[in-house]
């Protein structure tokens, strides 16, 4: 029987572990750790579809209602689309001073003909929904129906009162509903073209023969003469820029205006504020871990903390002083270990000795042994 030094060797060198610390992984992230953001669904028209009858009415459903169901189909959305383009920029031009020397009938022609087009558009559309009753007037009374019905209304109306509809403030209002058949598939993006054509048709005033402009109760000329100069304010607004060159005069303009400069301090500024702070946080994170850096402060104790909380896999590593402290610590921590070796071999020298004596020489050998 024998013993055989303990062999401390397996440990391996160590001392590269206590010169630096390992900066922290950013934690793996698996496909089904992110959460759903876009939920995708069988689309509600695709539903739809299955249900209806006869064979001419689901081909028209999908030709207007679904662009991808076919090549016609796409074309078609493509047609209507530059359609409503076209009387989006018919309708803005219209209010421009500069081209108000043009002849009415050359407008009115215009407007005729891209009524008649959207005309028969709300028809079809309302025969492709026309399966049930249930359906046909639910479709009359969604957001889109109502906005096909009026985007063509004020022309009606006219013809009816035999009569520019313009001259009458609540019928004007009706031909903003045209502009907002560009923005369909974006209802959210509706509210800013809603403010815009609000504040033209209640700040434009009247129009004055002689002068040839609009002017307001008061006699002066109209700043908000046309539908750019109204977007031009209401842009100015939202963005909190405030030049002040343009300023609503009417009550209804005035009562616009209020919820325009309270929400664009929210939906503007703000954010504006804290993608810049949260774009410097890492900017300045990336210039301090580049090696040619030059050392920055942050702005306050506050948000250096917030910074290691929000960025912990950007952490740096030990600095100078500790990187000197745990090189200490390692050669202090290799004397103990060879000084621990060297005590064990002894010890398993003697532990040798004394089972030789005990298997060889019995008793009183070991007797000796341990008397020596």
């Amino acid at each position: 029987m024998s013993s055989a030094p303990i062999e401390l060797t397996r440990l391996g060198h160590v001392s590269a572990r206590f010169l630096t610390e390992d900066p922290p992984r950013p934690h793996s992230v698996s496909a089904q750790d992110v959460p759903e953001i876009f939920h995708f669904s069988p689309s509600r028209d695709e539903a739809i579809l299955e249900t209806i009858s006869p064979e001419w009415r689901r081909n028209l459903f999908a030709l207007l209602e679904q662009p991808a169901s076919s090549d016609s189909a796409f074309l078609v959305h493509i047609a209507v689309t530059t359609l409503v383009v076209l009387s989006a920029i018919v309708t803005v031009l219209e209010t421009v001073p500069a081209f108000h020397s043009i002849r009415t009938s050359v407008w009115f022609g215009l407007e005729t003909s891209l009524v008649a087009l959207f005309t028969v558009e709300y028809v079809a559309r309302c025969l492709a929904w026309s399966n049930t009753w249930r359906s046909f007037l639910g479709w009359i009374v969604s957001f889109f129906g109502i906005i096909d019905l009026l985007s063509v209304l004020p022309y009606y109306i006219e013809l009816v009162l035999n009569q520019d509809t313009s001259v009458f403030f609540r019928f004007s209002i009706l031909r903003m509903f045209r502009l907002l058949r560009v923005f369909r598939p974006f209802r959210s993006n509706n509210t800013v073209l809603l403010t815009i054509e609000v504040i033209y048709f209640a700040e434009r005033g009247t129009w004055d023969n002689i002068l040839e402009t609009f002017i307001n109760t008061d006699g002066d000329p109209s700043q908000f003469a046309s539908i750019p100069a109204a977007a031009w304010f209401v842009l100015v607004t939202i963005t909190t820029v405030g030049y002040g060159e343009i300023t609503p005069r009417s009550f209804l303009g005035r009562l616009v205006t209020l919820p325009l400069l309270v929400f664009g301090l929210l939906l503007i500024a703000l954010p504006s504020f804290v993608l810049g702070r949260e774009f410097s946080l890492v900017w300045e994170r990336m210039t301090h871990d580049s090696p040619h850096a030059e050392p920055q402060s942050p702005t306050s104790p506050i948000m250096d903390r917030r910074r290691d909380t929000i960025f912990p896999q950007y952490q740096n590593g030990p600095s100078d002083l500790s990187n000197r402290k745990l090189a200490h610590n390692q050669t202090e921590l290799s004397k103990q270990i060879s000084d621990l070796r060297g005590i064990v071999e002894a010890q398993g020298q003697l532990i040798t000795r004394l089972v030789t004596a005990l298997e060889g020489k019995g008793k009183a050998r070991a007797q000796e042994i341990v008397l020596e």
